[in-house]
C-alpha cells in the first residue's frame, strides 16, 4: 500500500474474490496462514482494509472457510501482534490456548499471532478484524493469554456500550483518515481495554497483583497531566509500596517512569499532528502532558521518534496541505 499520510494508508478494496485470490490476499498478508474451504469453486470474498497508526483494520465478508495459524509456520522474526475479531454477521469460532469462543453477531474475541490459532466460519460471514501491537492495549502482557479465545459478549454488560462503536467503525472505514483517524483508533483501544478488563474482573482465576497492575495503568493515563506523577504518588494512591509497584512493572520488562514517559510522549505526538492544536505552542503541548523542561522534552521526543517535535509538526502540516 502506498503511504499518503504519516498515520493513515489508503483504503484497499477487493470484491468478489475467488478462493485462489483469497489465499493470495489473506494467506500471507501479515503472518503465514493456512486457508481451506469445502467449496472452493463457490467461494467468494470481499475485503476492505485500512492501516491507521500501526493498526490494520479490515472488514471481511466471505463464504464458509477455515483459517489456521500452524505451529510449523510461526517464526521468531514474524510480527508479534494481537488480533481482535468482531462478528458482524453469521457465526464464527475462534480457538487458541485450549479455549474456544463461539461468536454471534456483536461478539468479540482476541487472539495472539505468536501462537497457533484457528478460525472457523460455517457459512456466510462478515467480521471486523483489527491487528495491532500489544502496546496499543492498556493491559498487562501477562494477562493477554488468559483472555485469548474468550467470548466477549456484545449483548450484555459493558459490551452493549462498546460493540455498537466497533460496528460503526466497520461501516465507516473511509473516515479513518489522518490524525482524526488515529484518535478514533485510540478511542477504540480504550474501549477494547475496558471490555477485556471487565472480563478479567469477572474471572475468579485472576491473580490480585495483575488486577492492580491493570488499575495502575488506567490511573497513570488519567493523571498524565500531573507533573508530580511518579512512583511514590502512584503507590500511595493504590495502597501499595513503591517497591511493590516497581516489581509489577519489572514483570513486564518496564519501569514506572518509562511507562509514564512513553504515554506522555504519545499524547504529545497526537497533539502535534492535530491541525486543531496548531495555535498551541510546542511548549504548551508538552507542559499540558506533564513535561516541565522544554529542552528535556525535545531530546526525549527526538530519541523516540527520530526527529524533534518541531520537525514532526511541520511534516504533518505539510502532509495535510498536500492531501488538501
Amino acid at each position: 500500500m502506498e503511504q499518503t499520510d504519516p498515520t493513515t494508508r489508503d483504503m484497499q478494496n477487493h470484491h468478489g474474490v475467488s478462493f485462489d485470490e483469497w489465499i493470495r490476499l489473506v494467506g500471507n498478508r501479515f503472518v503465514p496462514l493456512v486457508l481451506s474451504t469445502i467449496d472452493p469453486d463457490g467461494f467468494t470474498g470481499n475485503l476492505r482494509t485500512r492501516v491507521v497508526d500501526g493498526t490494520c483494520v479490515t472488514d471481511i465478508a466471505a463464504s464458509s472457510h477455515r483459517v489456521h495459524r500452524a505451529p510449523s509456520s510461526i517464526r521468531d522474526d514474524d510480527p508479534h501482534h494481537l488480533k481482535l475479531s468482531m462478528q458482524l454477521t453469521g457465526t464464527g469460532l475462534v480457538m487458541q490456548d485450549g479455549r474456544s469462543a463461539h461468536l454471534s453477531p456483536g461478539d468479540v474475541a482476541i487472539y495472539d499471532t505468536a501462537r497457533p490459532y484457528t478460525l472457523e466460519y460455517a457459512g456466510q460471514m462478515r467480521s471486523l478484524v483489527m491487528m495491532f501491537p500489544h502496546s496499543m492495549l492498556g493491559l498487562s502482557a501477562n494477562l493477554v493469554p488468559t483472555v485469548t479465545a474468550v467470548r466477549l459478549r456484545g449483548d450484555t454488560g459493558i459490551g452493549r456500550v462498546i460493540c455498537p462503536f466497533m460496528q460503526h467503525l466497520a461501516e465507516d472505514l473511509d473516515q479513518l483518515e489522518g490524525v482524526n483517524g488515529a484518535r478514533i483508533i485510540r478511542s477504540a483501544f480504550d474501549l477494547i481495554t475496558a471490555l477485556l478488563s471487565a472480563e478479567l474482573q469477572s474471572s475468579t482465576a485472576r491473580e490480585p497483583w495483575r488486577v492492580t497492575l491493570d488499575a495502575v495503568a488506567h490511573y497513570i493515563d488519567r493523571h498524565l497531566d500531573d507533573p508530580g506523577l511518579n512512583t511514590d504518588s502512584i503507590a500511595r494512591a493504590h495502597f501499595i509500596s513503591a517497591r511493590q509497584l516497581q516489581y509489577l512493572f519489572q514483570e513486564e520488562g518496564e519501569t514506572v517512569s518509562g511507562y509514564i514517559r512513553s504515554r506522555r510522549l504519545e499524547r504529545c505526538r497526537l497533539d502535534l499532528e492535530d491541525a486543531a492544536q496548531s495555535s498551541r505552542s510546542i511548549v504548551q503541548i508538552a507542559q499540558a502532558w506533564g513535561f516541565i523542561d522544554p529542552s528535556h522534552f525535545s531530546k526525549l521526543f527526538k530519541s523516540t521518534y527520530g526527529h524533534g517535535p518541531r520537525d514532526h509538526r511541520l511534516q504533518h502540516v505539510d502532509a495535510a496541505s498536500l492531501a488538501g
